[in-house]
């Protein structure tokens, strides 16, 4: 199969072109969702516009109480510990357990986003059918809204870093109190550790979204590649192939437009379903492959290892990047289906990167050679997943 001629000039423009802010439900959402129609009928694929609605305030009061209610358990912990460490010790894993549950995005609450509600928004989807009996059914997906959060990037990182710390060093210290056959820790390392932890979390409660971001690399850029490889993929992949160009509503309230494309799409689909996602590509530096989500749980083995055999035969740098709890992708309600689902990101820290979720997350912090890259990787292991 001859190499695919990938313009990263045309990617950029495109990327460009979709840079304005669109908060689900907004009239840039809107109008992100008419020029997403306009490209993927363009490219020669059956379009469908699929509306849903979505009332995603009750998932943001539940957070809010959770980090209220963990925080609270946390204080108290690090108040009682001199004193009383076994009861420390109980509210720091009923802290534990409450927050783990939550922020690893466990299937079960995916419950929360089923009804509908006062947001409305869509997927888009281009599909070339197989000609017959399809093999196989391969989505590739890149999500349309964008947002912007009162809290900056560092301000996020730092607060949840200095929360998991201080909850290590509180747990920590309990251990040393109740177990280690050595004079107890001094009083302030428990109570600093609880208070430190609490105060993180009860900055985290305050965060809030809104439509200030132009959303350049998250994710105006993976959309442009994924019209790219639309107009390109159709015509180079094997005809037996069930082949989707998605971009899902909603991932930034929670993912809900991709568990509402998979319950309305995932038992029709031919086995196996395999499927690409492009979120954040386009930032200098090594492309990203989020491997791991939550507390260590794995994407997929094999898109992995694919992914990294193609990246060094066409000489590529990538490298694999746990998701960490409270972060989400729309891959996550991939696997809480078993489909294996790859995402390709970007990798490399920097100011394109700590402007993401803020007015200042443009299409000039793109760069043209990564997105080509990122597009490069994401058609080749396309190739490959049909081949094999």
């Amino acid at each position: 199969m001859e190499e695919l001629s990938i313009d990263s000039e045309r990617i950029w423009r495109e990327a460009a072109r979709l840079a304005f802010p669109r908060y689900p439900g907004t009239e840039g959402d809107r109008r992100a969702i008419a020029l997403l129609e306009e490209s993927l009928a363009a490219a020669g694929l059956e379009v469908s516009r699929e509306p849903f609605s979505y009332d995603v305030r009750p998932a943001f009061r539940a957070l809010r109480v959770l980090l209220v209610g963990v925080a609270l358990l946390l204080a108290a912990a690090g108040w009682l510990a001199a004193g009383r460490p076994w009861l420390a010790a109980v509210m720091v894993l009923m802290a534990l357990v409450a927050g783990g549950t939550f922020l690893a995005w466990a299937p079960g609450l995916e419950r929360i986003y089923r009804r509908d509600g006062p947001t409305a928004t869509a997927n888009v989807a281009g599909r070339r059918p197989a000609a017959g009996p399809p093999r196989l059914a391969l989505v590739l997906l890149a999500h349309h809204d964008s947002k912007s959060q009162n809290l900056i990037l560092p301000v996020r990182v730092g607060c949840t870093l200095a929360a998991l710390a201080g909850t290590i060093g509180l747990a920590a210290a309990l251990v040393w109190e109740l177990v280690a056959p050595l004079p107890g820790p001094p009083a302030w390392l428990a109570l600093a550790g609880g208070l430190s932890s609490a105060a993180a979390l009860a900055v985290l409660a305050t965060l809030r979204s809104g439509n200030r971001s132009p959303g350049g690399v998250d994710n105006a850029g993976s959309v442009a590649i994924l019209l790219e490889l639309a107009r390109l993929l159709p015509a180079r992949l094997p005809a037996d192939v069930d082949l989707w160009f998605l971009s899902p509503g909603a991932e930034e309230d929670h993912m809900v437009g991709a568990m509402r494309w998979l319950d309305a799409h995932l038992g029709e689909l031919a086995r196996p379903v395999l499927a690409l996602n492009l979120d954040g590509a386009g930032i200098p530096g090594r492309l990203a492959l989020l491997e791991r989500f939550g507390f260590g749980r794995r994407f997929s083995p094999e898109l992995s290892r694919l992914a990294r055999t193609v990246a060094r035969r066409l000489g590529i740098a990538v490298r694999g990047v746990l998701l960490p709890p409270a972060m989400g992708v729309d891959a996550i309600p991939f696997a809480h289906r078993g489909v294996p689902c790859l995402t390709l990101a970007s990798g490399s820290l920097g100011r394109a990167v700590l402007a993401v979720h803020s007015a200042g997350d443009v299409a000039g912090n793109l760069d043209r050679a990564a997105l080509e890259r990122a597009a490069r990787l994401t058609a080749e292991m396309a190739v490959e997943i049909c081949r094999r």
